[in-house]
């Protein structure tokens, strides 16, 4: 049983009334308890940021759930992007750990069973999205930080707890009308059509360290010769195979089915018009000349609503949900006190 049925279940037992049928398999947003960023010289790692209603929330709390993300953004950006973005990532990680502070409370208030092997699965995803070779390991690895066996229960616990809550007081509530799934299919056509398509030979002669030495532009003059000769499919992909830098070249340079509207701008330029047969080039870029022989075009085309039926209403019902729970947030949080202890 995945762990998004099992939330399921609790949360039917929870309001004891029938549930409506899942229409995807909903994980919960699970702490991602990964190694911990070293944060900057002079910060320290137990510094309280917020206090939601006296209980604190400290850099610890929010690293703990941001490290993975923080290391990838760290491989994307550097120096003042990459602390933008770091700092956005954990206000809005802050702001969601309020939020299920928040909830949680409303949990001890009323609470309900949740069975002692349901908190051991979770866990168990706890170590599998650490990246931790086993339970002992990452216990081992979070008590330096103060995070022991029983606050990791604990944690686990508050993580069932209030997606259970937010499932009974919110996803429950939520109904998406055949009426509302049409109607939002004829609204937004572009969601739910196939974009052009295009399958194309290349031809590509580095600028430098290819095939053609030290004249690539000699080379790139001779094979348009050959090519406004003969322009067949056979001719091209001799053309290719002997002459391509390209990394598709033992295969005739083919590429099939791109969209055609995220192709580079250069060749979306030079296929402007173009029918299946056609022969562009060369083409200039940066790093090489191309030639583009069109092999095939699949026009875009809408989805028929028979066939998108299904995707359309769990997108609309994605949605809906969501903005219940943003409701359900925004309610819980008016009558708290939360006090920042950051800029």
């Amino acid at each position: 049983m995945t762990t998004g049925k099992i939330l399921l279940g609790l949360a039917l037992a929870a309001c004891a009334v029938p549930g409506p049928r899942l229409a995807a398999a909903d994980e919960p947003a699970a702490a991602s308890l990964s190694s911990v960023p070293i944060p900057l010289p002079g910060t320290r790692i137990d510094s309280v940021l917020v206090s939601v209603n006296g209980e604190p929330i400290t850099l610890l709390d929010v690293i703990l759930e941001t490290g993975s993300r923080e290391k990838e953004l760290a491989g994307i950006y550097s120096g003042e992007r990459l602390f933008s973005e770091t700092r956005k990532l954990r206000m809005e990680t802050v702001e969601r750990i309020v939020t299920r502070k928040l909830i949680y409370e409303k949990y001890k208030a009323n609470p309900f069973d949740i069975p002692r092997q349901e908190i051991e699965n979770l866990l168990d995803e706890f170590v599998r999205t650490s990246g931790a070779e086993s339970r002992t390991a990452l216990e081992k690895s979070l008590l330096p930080f103060g995070i022991t066996p029983e606050r990791l229960r604990e944690q686990a616990k508050e993580t069932i707890a209030v997606e259970v809550l937010l499932m009974r007081d919110c996803d429950h509530h939520v109904d998406v009308t055949p009426k509302e799934v049409y109607e939002d299919y004829k609204a937004h056509p572009e969601k739910w059509t196939v974009p052009e398509k295009i399958s194309l030979q290349l031809l590509q002669i580095n600028v430098t360290a290819g095939s053609a030495g030290g004249d690539p532009k000699a080379a790139v003059k001779a094979i348009r010769k050959e090519l406004d000769e003969d322009s067949s499919q056979k001719n091209f992909t001799r053309l290719v195979l002997e002459r391509s830098d390209g990394a598709t070249a033992s295969d005739g340079g083919i590429t099939e089915g791109a969209e055609l509207a995220k192709l580079r701008p250069e060749f979306i330029e030079a296929l402007k018009g173009k029918k299946s047969g056609d022969v562009v080039g060369p083409v200039e870029a940066p790093e090489a000349f191309f030639f583009l022989r069109v092999i095939g075009i699949e026009p875009a085309k809408l989805i028929p609503f028979s066939q998108a039926n299904r995707e359309v209403r769990e997108a609309l019902h994605k949605t809906k949900t969501a903005e219940k729970r943003k409701e359900y947030s925004e309610q819980v949080r008016q009558h708290a006190v939360i006090r920042y202890f950051f800029d």
